[in-house]
């Protein structure tokens, strides 16, 4: 009796193997609830849920993928004319640096060539710098766009070092455009100190001093630098002026060195 139930139990589970097969075979030949009974189409909805389930993830993937790969291109390309503008926008600051130092050393009497500036040395005023050129002689005179950075002081066979005038080995004789003033200016690491000016031609805070030419070293003309405070000293003959420097060569990438003209 038990052998004849278990026989009859394997051919209901099989019957309703067979069935379960039929209805997921058709499930994916047929619409549901069109040729299948209405009463059925729960059924193979519940069937067919998995494959969909399965599916959707599939794509979610697939999707997921190729939106990061767009993400991927477009901040590379992004990135890519990031660099471009600014390789662009440091290459017209370069060229604007050039036209003007072209203007400046329209000066005659002097050689001039445009250098590149390859180096700066670590202190905050950038009291040194070295230049990449040939043919720079020391004691050349160095400028940029906006006037004079210092003089040459070594020289190797494509590079020389520049002390700037805020050295206080460097001295140049000064003066007021339109005025007969004379002082002096030296440079003491941080600022540059204007000596022997007099209280009757004491300038003016915002001032330009240029290079009055006395002792043939500095071409007559030269904005060297402006003037920042004026004090009277009690019972002085002459007045304290402080100045800066009215090149700024710590963001210069291009200067110009200028050679004095011998004549034969």
């Amino acid at each position: 009796m038990n052998e004849k139930f278990r026989i009859k139990f394997k051919i209901a589970h099989l019957w309703w193997a067979t069935v379960f097969l039929c209805i997921v075979v058709l499930s994916f030949q047929l619409p549901v609830g069109q040729k299948l009974n209405i009463a059925t189409a729960p059924l193979i909805h519940m069937v067919q849920s998995p494959v969909r389930w399965f599916q959707g993830l599939s794509l979610w993937f697939d999707t997921s993928r190729e939106l990061q790969l767009r993400v991927l291109t477009l901040q590379e390309k992004v990135d890519k004319q990031a660099t471009l503008q600014q390789v662009l926008t440091t290459v017209k600051a370069e060229n604007k640096q050039l036209r003007r130092l072209l203007m400046i050393t329209q000066l005659d009497g002097y050689t001039w060539q445009v250098v590149p500036v390859v180096s700066r040395s670590q202190e905050e005023k950038s009291r040194r710098l070295m230049v990449q050129g040939k043919g720079i002689q020391k004691d050349d005179i160095v400028v940029s766009h906006e006037g004079l950075v210092g003089l040459v002081d070594e020289v190797g066979a494509e590079h020389a070092v520049v002390r700037t005038i805020l050295d206080a080995s460097i001295a140049v004789p000064v003066t007021k455009s339109g005025s007969q003033m004379a002082g002096l200016v030296r440079g003491d690491g941080e600022h540059l100190i204007v000596d022997f000016i007099p209280r009757a031609k004491a300038p003016n805070v915002g001032d330009l001093l240029i290079a009055s030419g006395a002792g043939g070293v500095f071409p007559v003309g030269l904005p060297v630098a402006v003037v920042e405070k004026v004090k009277a000293v009690a019972g002085g003959v002459f007045v304290e002026v402080i100045a800066s420097p009215v090149a700024y060569w710590q963001r210069d990438a291009w200067l110009s060195i200028a050679s004095k003209q011998h004549v034969r």
